[in-house]
């Protein structure tokens, strides 16, 4: 604080007028875009046929059995600004679509807005850099025989997006400019060495070559994309509702719920949550969310490389080999896998994890304090992001106890590992209790889908798994770049390659092992990099043809099938790539640590070879990625407009739905009364449904909900007579004869799981306050 009120005495005045004209820019600006935009009514007489079959007349313009477009506005005049679209129609048919005629103005970014039969109105976001006078909305059908849809006008409404966005991006701007300024101007109130400028320089330079097809407009093809996107949306929504944490997604499928928040752990997400709501588009959040990934990635690689082998050069290039390595790079831009590269930024972790614990004096009767933390930081960062390498790093961890059990229980390590365990069940209990109670339940649709026999169809051949170059094609209408079955070869595969790099690596440390001299240069790095190796080894041997999957699968012994169920459930089994790639890493970094320390007029030419062969592959598969890539632009859950993309094959849907994905099954969103019930008052929120109703029938008679039957869900009665039921893997509220009264089903979790968030936040807020205690007494024996 001293430091900083230095800052700003007179000396440094400027510094003070530069803050407060930014200040003034900022808020002048926020006050500016606060009111920007006109709102616009779009009557029926505004809206023309375009087509002959049309029919227009005061209520609007409709059309039957046409396909194709059919109507657009007259010009609109709209100032720059951001706006909320809500178009009003009626559709009996197929989907039809609503865009903008956007020619005059390319600048402006929207959705093409399915709508959908069973609605009344869909909305989509609208974004203008620049006003235009002649916007104009267009409206296309795809109405078979006998079906017509009529557009019966619009809303164009201003929103305050427009003025969040332009104030951060601004904030932010300012910020990174002062930083330069005052590190330009030696103000800065730290010092920092040079050697540290040039290690952040470098560290900025790997990820930014990591993140270049992010400075595209628009995001490129991913196999998972959409999927994700739609998590994002979910979440958004969740906050929105009142949730949080979020459980259950209430938008996605029509608001029919989905669990994907619940079942698919996203806290990493909720930053890109809260920047939508703030009014950023769907696809400037993703690569915003990319960006900050790598750059989280580039920061834990490079500390704990530093930690492990004390040299910052190494510490460098060993992250360039991760970052930039091929399969991370695939999983990003190919798979657009979000949990499974956001949980590459925790490896590193666990390996420094367990070298933290296993270099302790084995003599010492407890374990260092704190050393447990690295590890238990790594398997919560893995529990919140991907669940599957969360599988594949306790498998490699387990093992590696058992094969160090010498040292594995003795008091220090055994101390500490439990320390890492619990502490990182007791700061996930939010999220694994909710998870094991479905998974228990067996809720969704995901138990034994998989099994051994799956992921040695899925495995690599040797030689592909060492390939130097991987194509980028994502082709969406060939399937190009998706994984092949193994009788259908390599044509059109996406790589499955750790990289001709970190082969050439663990060759190195090889040669290292051949001569004495290289040997004895540095013991610490010659063990780590042993035990690497293997395990890497390891990782390689399990993602390739050569591992015994079909073997396992075929095993009816308890030991064999249970293995088989396990590690069935990875789908993949190139899945062992990604730690398979962490551990070659760190091998090609030992083996430069031991040339480096005993032949270093080697190990600089070896470094600069490694860092190049990992580079070239990497920009020749951003490049067909990007050059390969249809153009895809999403603003907002709008652009996600067919239930595949929003959830794909409908992994979480309910255990009893008879199809995964049924298009007829999601039209509309009220409530289906039975005939004898007659009904007022349909209230339809998020994740929630309220009604009166009567049963004037003899008989009990069954309400039929637009909401998916998962446990968490509670029903409120006025009079008694209503029961809460399941068909199909819909909920139902079966009524009583002569019912009358007022009917609630909403979902509310169970209590043991809040009891189980005020668990996490004691864990959490225990460990801080024991960190900061034990801070203090260190600075005060200091």
């Amino acid at each position: 604080m001293e430091q900083l009120k230095q800052r700003f005495t007179l000396k440094n005045w400027w510094l003070a007028v530069l803050l407060a004209l930014e200040a003034v820019f900022l808020l002048g600006r926020l006050a500016l875009d606060w009111g920007a935009g006109t709102a616009v009514e779009v009557t029926p007489d505004l809206i023309i046929p375009y087509t002959e079959t049309a029919l227009n007349d005061s209520r609007g313009t409709q059309v039957e059995n046409y396909v194709g477009q059919f109507a657009t506005t007259r010009w609109l005049d709209l100032e720059a600004g951001s706006y909320q679209v809500v178009v009003n129609y009626v559709n009996n048919g197929n989907p039809g679509r609503v865009k903008l005629l956007d020619e005059v103005v390319p600048t402006a970014r929207y959705d093409v807005t399915a709508l959908k039969p069973g609605y009344t109105s869909a909305s989509f976001p609208l974004w203008l850099d620049h006003g235009c006078d002649t916007l104009q909305l267009s409206f296309y059908a795809d109405c078979g025989e006998g079906q017509v849809i009529f557009i019966t006008g619009a809303q164009i409404v201003p929103t305050h997006s427009f003025a969040y966005v332009h104030f951060l991006t601004g904030l932010v701007f300012f910020l990174l400019a002062d930083l330069v300024l005052l590190a330009a101007a030696r103000r800065l109130p730290w010092n920092i060495p040079v050697k540290a400028r040039y290690s952040a320089a470098a560290l900025l330079g790997i990820v930014a070559v990591a993140c270049l097809p992010l400075g595209l407009d628009y995001l490129t093809y991913g196999h998972d994309l959409t999927v994700h996107l739609s998590r994002i949306e979910g979440l958004k929504a969740g906050l929105l509702a009142g949730q949080f944490p979020v459980r259950m997604d209430p938008e996605l499928l029509d608001g029919r719920g989905y669990p994907f928040s619940l079942m698919y752990a996203d806290l990493l997400l909720y930053p890109a949550a809260v920047l939508r709501i703030l009014g950023f588009s769907l696809q400037a959040v993703y690569r915003m969310y990319v960006a900050a990934v790598t750059l989280a990635t580039a920061l834990v690689t490079r500390h704990v490389l530093r930690r492990m082998l004390r040299s910052e050069p190494l510490a460098l290039a060993g992250t360039a080999l991760y970052v930039l390595s091929l399969y991370r790079l695939t999983n990003i831009y190919m798979r657009a896998s979000v949990g499974e590269y956001s949980a590459m930024i925790f490896l590193p972790l666990v390996v420094y994890g367990l070298w933290r614990l296993y270099t302790q004096p084995a003599d010492s009767p407890r374990a260092l304090p704190w050393c447990w933390v690295p590890l238990a930081v790594a398997f919560t960062g893995l529990l919140q992001t991907h669940l599957l390498t969360t599988l594949m790093a306790g498998l490699f961890c387990l093992l590696f106890c058992l094969f160090a059990a010498r040292r594995t229980f003795r008091r220090p390590v055994l101390a500490g590992l439990c320390k890492a365990a619990g502490a990182a069940l007791g700061w996930n209990l939010w999220f694994l209790v909710p998870l094991a109670q479905y998974m228990a339940a067996g809720a969704c649709r995901i138990s034994g889908r998989y099994s051994a026999a799956d992921l040695y169809d899925s495995a690599a051949w040797p030689a592909q798994i060492f390939m130097m170059f991987g194509g980028g094609n994502m082709d969406a209408a060939t399937g190009e770049g998706y994984a092949s079955t193994l009788a259908g070869g390599m044509a059109g595969e996406m790589p499955l390659s750790v990289g001709l790099a970190l082969g050439l690596g663990a060759g190195l440390f090889l040669l290292a092992l051949l001569d004495p001299a290289v040997r004895r240069a540095d013991r610490g790095a010659l063990r780590l990099g042993g035990w690497a190796l293997g395990f890497g080894a390891l990782g390689i041997w399990m993602a390739s043809t050569l591992f015994p999957w079909y073997d396992l699968s075929l095993r009816k012994d308890p030991v064999g099938a249970a293995l088989s169920g396990i590690l069935g459930k990875l789908q993949f089994a190139w899945r062992f790539l990604a730690p398979a790639t962490l551990l070659l890493v760190l091998v090609s970094c030992c083996a430069l640590a031991l040339f480096g320390r005993s032949r270093p007029e080697l190990a600089r030419p070896a470094a600069g070879v490694l860092v190049l062969l990992t580079l070239l592959p990497a920009g020749y598969l951003m490049y067909q990625t990007c050059s390969t890539s249809p153009r895809l632009d999403y603003q907002s859950l709008s652009s996600l407009s067919t239930l595949e993309e929003q959830v794909a094959g409908g992994e979480y849907l309910p255990y009893d739905r008879p199809d995964a994905i049924s298009k007829e099954d999601y039209q509309g969103i009220d409530p289906v009364f039975p005939e004898g019930v007659s009904a007022q008052a349909v209230i339809r929120g998020a994740l929630s449904v309220q009604f009166i109703a009567a049963n004037s029938g003899e008989e009990p008679a069954t309400v039929l909900l637009p909401l998916f039957a998962y446990p968490g869900y509670t029903l409120t009665d006025s009079c008694g007579g209503a029961e809460m039921g399941r068909q199909d893997g819909y909920l139902t509220v079966t009524l009583s004869a002569g019912y009358s009264g007022t009917v609630t089903v909403r979902f509310a979790g169970f209590w043991f799981w809040r009891l189980a968030d005020a668990a996490s936040l004691v864990c959490i807020a225990g460990t801080l306050a024991a960190a900061v205690r034990r801070r203090r007494r260190t600075g005060a024996a200091a």
